[in-house]
């Protein structure tokens, strides 16, 4: 599960790309929180403030991600995943461990990330969740799930190709992981 991450400098550049001009706030970004989205208005790139979180329409319950494997048979997403998908970048994301240390995800050569998520409106507000997927092996010994990403030529495809989105949801983002600190014994 994806439940933190961070948008920086490097954030706030790329999306001038697509004309956001408004102030930015850097640091890590959290359930609730309202975060630049990329998402598509006919054929149209935009960038919108939404809210992470959709209400579980049945529990009142905050949900923040949805499984990328069942999320088209699920009423809560299943529209989303058709028409209303997003993009947010990020500098890195986090997960926590077993022992509840902080592991931080980011791109090997620095760069983007580009989290793959889903949108719908709530009270005319747009709310989004990120899509997960089984871990791979850089993120298995951390959490069995992790975001689903998409590579920076392949968001114009994710937004404004729905033909594609299976394929895409499969796709392979490289990734390293970076723990804070390690502690070692010498005895």
């Amino acid at each position: 599960m994806c439940s933190r991450y961070n948008i920086g400098k490097n954030v706030r550049r790329w999306l001038a790309r697509y004309g956001w001009n408004q102030s930015l706030s850097v640091g890590d970004v959290r359930p609730q929180d309202y975060a630049p989205v990329l998402s598509a208005r006919g054929r149209n790139l935009l960038v919108v403030p939404m809210r992470w979180g959709m209400k579980n329409p049945k529990t009142g319950a905050l949900v923040i991600n949805a499984r990328e494997e069942t999320a088209a048979a699920k009423p809560m997403f299943s529209a989303s995943l058709r028409s209303r998908r997003c993009v947010l970048p990020a500098e890195r994301f986090y997960e926590w461990d077993t022992e509840k240390q902080k592991v931080t995800f980011q791109p090997p050569a620095g760069g983007l990330l580009y989290l793959c998520g889903l949108y719908r409106m709530d009270e005319d507000v747009p709310h989004f969740v990120i899509l997960t997927k089984p871990a791979n092996d850089i993120m298995q010994p951390v959490h069995d799930r992790m975001p689903v990403m998409v590579r920076e030529e392949d968001i114009d495809a994710w937004l404004l190709d729905a033909s594609r989105t299976k394929d895409l949801l499969e796709s392979e983002v490289p990734l390293e992981r970076i723990q804070a600190v390690e502690e070692f014994s010498l005895f």
